[in-house]
């Protein structure tokens, strides 16, 4: 069918982007032809057939009997953008070939010159071949044959029927040039911008020569292949396109995008989509945001779930869009498959030679998305730092079993510090990760994640083992196990078990606060049940504590009730819970000598409310019945039991008030908002009741309109008061944004406080008919200044009790600096600040300083410098932490970056971004926004 249709196929590429109906001024009607007189020619048709098709030859000529000439011509309106002379060759009276080439659009042919055009078009000499320079621009294909023509933008402007337009088939093949030769059942050859066109792969060169009996193509000279984002380059190329059998000698390749790279990052499922499939109950391991967490917090946390599974591409954070590579030869060999011999690969700029990552041989699959390397390096600023003789890898954002980098890093409690981590891809809903961890003070750590996903359930399991610690001589392990599973119906459990085997593993083995502040580790059970007005937790509870003054009750079991649901305007609520609470045996006793209460709690806590609201207001009265009931053991007042039953009274209510006004020609809209929020709460004495889990609350804009200001069923505060605050906000009419917001707010009282955590404790009793004043405000400011403050301030005592500010300048990414300062009456006195700032050519400094005043002494500090040179980055940072349960622990992080695609070293990225709100790694930073890392 492909040869049969030959002639006409090239016949309708000679018009070269025209469909033209209508003739040129200066030409017979019956010179100019159609899209659709072109297709129906066939090889073999006689001269009577042809001119039954064509019509008649533009110069009738005896002595060039074997060859008719027509004209093609491409116009725009009516301007002629484009003209070919075109010859129809016969031999035997049938037809052979068909032959063009461009000419002059002002040309006005006559019998004469348009001889010596069709001579030209008829001898193709080598001098006129290598005179051939440049490229055609690939263009839309829109046949609907084998090899057919290509419509361009002006098709819109010919009267050619729209049907005509579509010439080529999905897989058909376009072939375009200056000159076109077809010697039929033979070879088709384009000479001058030559270009060939096949679904989304388009080759060009100063010659191709196409090679129909055995589907060849030989392209030649300013060779240029492209397929989607990329490009190929060479002197020469030889393919058979059928089979996708071919090879090009010293290519080059460059990339528009490097994520579809050769060797290209990929991602594994993140610990944040663990998360939300696992609920409430997937809460942070040892304090981190991931699903692997390291107890050092260097290695592992990083490629088990920001990072790649590539041993050569491991970082997240690629700013370049651009890559290149070359090779020796690139053999295609078959349908998605090629292989690159000697290969090397950046994403530096042209000229730029800073690092390479080079292989003998790489193997690529595009169907698989995968590919092996042999002899793979890389290399910066022409030394190898890093090797591996063999690596499988993929390429496409998929995951693939395989060795990791390795990263090292040093801690002052733990020495040097290497890990080699093994990914397996078990199933694209599965996977696990493998470690050893060599530290040099204290010996060999294996490590482990196993991971899990599926519709209706989701896990992790992480383990950490050392078996000969070198320092203290015991075996230490940590174990975090978590799997949380939907049985349908609105129906969930899960568990929660974490537990370590000594009580300094965090502090002699992390580097992080969030982690080495631990003392408390869950190990819970939990069922759960949700519909649309009902929802029930039941969880048995216990804890491994570290530190042994703090010892929480455990809660075996506790389970819990919440129904709520309107009936017409009445809103109906029901809260209910039942705990069992128990003390771990290793509880100190209390002051007395004895040991702690436990016990069984009941609660039931229905209510009704009602409100009323329109657009300036709105007013709610709520009712209420809060019972409570104690079965106890071990009551130091030698009670078994205990009941309490309250009534609670609450009428909340505000009101909206706004106005427009302008501040330097631009608009704003201003609100003010008061509102008053009364309760009244009996009292009742509950001085022997124990406190399980209960604690007062701190006063803020939240707890100034709640019923009661304990936190847990074990106190019910007696109330007959009234709280008000006003809020004023000031919105940008044109954006929306918020800009000022501002609040005030009190709390009076009608009695004296009568109910408190420990009735022996007068200083816990408030002796005034007033609360503290608090105040808040959040400003975001046009001058890339965000500030907020809250303020607790004394009346009586006419001293601040509790205190916040904090502001960050961020005007632009890489630029950011945070200050804070934080102070609790008798507890926290702190001030906190981090930044990151360009300091020129390239470099960045960041830095944090977390001070308290109250113990004179430093929380934690960072301090580090990085550098961008465009397709690298490099990052050096050194941490000090003060553990909750030992000595401070330093450590040093350094990190080489290449262009998104491979790192080395230990990554920092984690503790950076943690410790400096608004920090941009170098390698994210816009490039409109970078500083300039040349002299």
């Amino acid at each position: 069918m492909l040869k049969n249709r030959v002639i006409a196929s090239l016949a309708a590429i000679l018009m070269a982007h025209s469909t033209i109906s209508n003739a040129a001024p200066n030409l017979p009607q019956d010179y100019v032809l159609n899209s659709q007189m072109l297709l129906q020619l066939r090889p073999g048709m006689t001269k009577p057939q042809v001119q039954s098709v064509l019509g008649a030859p533009l110069i009738p000529d005896n002595s060039h009997d074997d060859r008719w000439n027509y004209v093609y011509q491409r116009r725009s309106g009516s301007e002629i953008k484009e003209q070919r002379l075109v010859v129809l060759v016969f031999e035997n009276e049938l037809l052979k070939s068909v032959r063009g080439n461009i000419i002059p659009v002002t040309s006005v042919l006559s019998k004469s010159n348009a001889l010596e055009l069709a001579a030209d078009a008829h001898t193709v000499t080598p001098s006129q071949k290598s005179a051939s320079s440049g490229l055609n621009k690939p263009q839309e294909k829109t046949s609907a044959q084998p090899i057919a023509t290509r419509q361009d933008s002006n098709a819109k402007n010919s009267s050619k029927p729209a049907k005509q337009t579509n010439a080529a088939a999905e897989g058909g093949i376009v072939i375009d040039g200056e000159k076109l030769e077809l010697q039929l059942d033979r070879t088709m050859r384009a000479i001058g911008n030559a270009s060939i066109h096949q679904d989304k792969q388009d080759i060009f060169a100063d010659s191709l020569e196409y090679d129909v009996l055995n589907d060849e193509i030989h392209a030649d000279g300013n060779v240029r292949v492209e397929v989607d984002n990329a490009k190929v380059t060479g002197p020469e190329l030889r393919m058979q396109l059928s089979e996708s059998v071919g090879e090009m000698r010293d290519a080059s390749i460059s990339m528009t995008n490097p994520m579809t790279s050769i060797l290209q990052k990929r991602r594994t499922v993140s610990s944040e989509t663990f998360a939300r499939k696992l609920g409430d109950l997937q809460s942070q391991q040892i304090g981190s945001n991931d699903s692997y967490t390291s107890a050092d917090g260097l290695p592992v946390t990083d490629y088990s779930t920001s990072s790649s599974n590539n041993p050569l591409s491991l970082n997240t954070t690629a700013r370049s869009t651009k890559a290149r590579g070359d090779a020796k030869a690139i053999l295609f060999e078959g349908e998605d498959k090629k292989r690159l011999l000697n290969a090397r690969y950046t994403t530096c700029e042209a000229d730029v030679d800073d690092w390479y990552i080079k292989a003998s041989e790489i193997s690529l699959n595009d169907y698989t998305d995968t590919g092996t390397a042999k002899n793979a390096r890389i290399e910066f600023k022409g030394v190898p730092i890093l090797y591996t003789p063999w690596i499988s890898f993929s390429f496409n954002d998929q995951r693939k079993s395989g060795f990791l980098a390795p990263t090292v890093g040093s801690t002052s409690r733990s020495g040097f510090e290497a890990l080699l981590p093994y990914y397996w891809n078990i199933a694209p809903n599965m996977d696990a990760t493998l470690a050893t961890r060599a530290l040099s003070k204290r010996g060999i750590q294996l490590q482990g994640e196993f991971r899990y996903l599926q519709d209706n359930f989701a896990g992790t399991s992480n383990l950490e083992y050392l078996p000969n610690d070198s320092l203290s001589n015991e075996t230490r392990y940590y174990a975090n196990l978590k799997h949380q599973h939907r049985f349908g119906n609105g129906w969930s459990a899960g568990y929660s078990l974490e537990k370590v085997s000594d009580d300094q593993y965090f502090s002699e083995m992390s580097t992080r606060i969030v982690t080495t502040s631990r003392i408390n580790l869950p190990q819970q059970f939990n069922l759960d049940y949700a519909d649309e007005n009902w929802q029930f937790n039941a969880i048995a509870q216990k804890f491994q504590t570290l530190r042994q003054d703090s010892y929480p009750y455990e809660r075996l079991p506790q389970m819990t009730l919440v129904g709520n649901k309107y009936y017409g305007d009445i809103k109906a609520n029901l809260y209910s819970q039942l705990a069992v609470f128990d003390i771990n045996k290793n509880a100190p006793l209390t002051a007395t000598g004895d040991p702690r209460v436990t016990g069984t709690r009941t609660t039931i806590n229905p209510s009704i409310s009602i409100p009323f609201a329109r657009p300036f207001g709105y007013v709610t009265p709520k009712f209420g019945i809060h019972h409570t009931n104690y079965s106890l053991n071990d009551d130091p007042y030698k009670e078994s039991t205990y009941q309490r039953t309250l009534p609670i009274f609450s009428l909340d209510s505000g009101l909206y008030f706004d106005r427009d006004f302008k501040i330097a020609k631009r608009g704003y809209s201003q609100t003010l908002e008061p509102r008053l929020f009364y309760v009244y709460i009996p009292n009742r004495d509950q001085s022997n009741i124990p406190v399980f889990d209960t604690s007062l609350t701190d006063l803020n804009f939240s707890s100034l309109f709640s019923e009661n200001q304990f936190v847990g069923n074990d106190r019910i505060n007696n109330a007959n008061q009234v709280s008000f605050a006003l809020t004023t906000r000031f919105i940008e009419s044109s954006t929306g944004t918020q800009r000022l917001s501002a609040s005030i707010g009190q709390r009076y009282y009608f009695s004296d406080q009568k109910v408190a955590l420990n009735y022996r404790d007068p200083s816990l009793f408030r002796k005034t008919n007033s609360s503290d004043i608090i105040a808040g405000i959040s400003a975001q400011l046009k001058n890339s200044w965000i500030v907020d403050a809250f303020w607790q301030y004394n009346t009586d005592s006419s001293n601040s009790v509790r205190s916040t500010i904090s502001g960050r300048y961020n005007p632009e990414p890489g630029k950011v600096l945070n200050l804070s300062y934080s102070y609790r009456q008798d507890s926290i006195d702190q001030s906190d600040m981090s930044a990151q700032w360009p300091l020129g050519k390239g470099w960045y400094g960041i830095g944090r300083a977390n001070y308290s005043f109250r113990e004179n002494r430093i929380i934690e500090t960072i301090g580090g410098l990085e550098y961008d040179a465009g397709c690298w980055q490099a990052r050096s940072v050194i941490q000090r932490v003060s553990t909750a349960t030992a000595e401070a622990n330093y450590a040093l992080f350094f990190q080489l970056e290449l262009g998104g695609l491979a790192s080395i070293g230990a990554n920092p990225l984690r503790i950076i971004q943690r410790n400096i709100p608004g920090y941009v790694s170098t390698g994210l930073i816009p490039n409109t926004n970078q500083q300039p890392y040349y002299e």
